[in-house]
């Protein structure tokens, strides 16, 4: 099986909270840390999983996260730009 590991920078311009926080995390840029791995199958499939690297005084964590959650989370923090009239 191969596995790959991918990264990019996410930013949230306002407190979110992903599923299983107990409160908001202070926006910023953080590492999307995508890691794909292939499944011994006869076709072609893999197993994907999302990982955000949040910052905290003094430590950092990855949080597990769903692709649906990522989405939601990302379009809820741009429509409070439109609510604040941020662009």
């Amino acid at each position: 099986m191969t596995a790959r590991t991918l990264s990019r920078p996410i930013t949230f311009r306002h407190p979110f909270r992903l599923p299983g926080m107990d409160r908001p995390h202070p926006p910023g840029t953080f590492e999307l840390r995508i890691e794909e791995e292939d499944l011994d199958v006869m076709w072609h499939s893999s197993r994907t999983s999302m990982s955000i690297i949040l910052i905290y005084p003094g430590r950092s964590e990855a949080w597990a996260v769903t692709g649906d959650d990522l989405n939601r989370t990302l379009a809820n923090d741009q429509q409070s730009d439109i609510n604040t009239g941020h662009s």
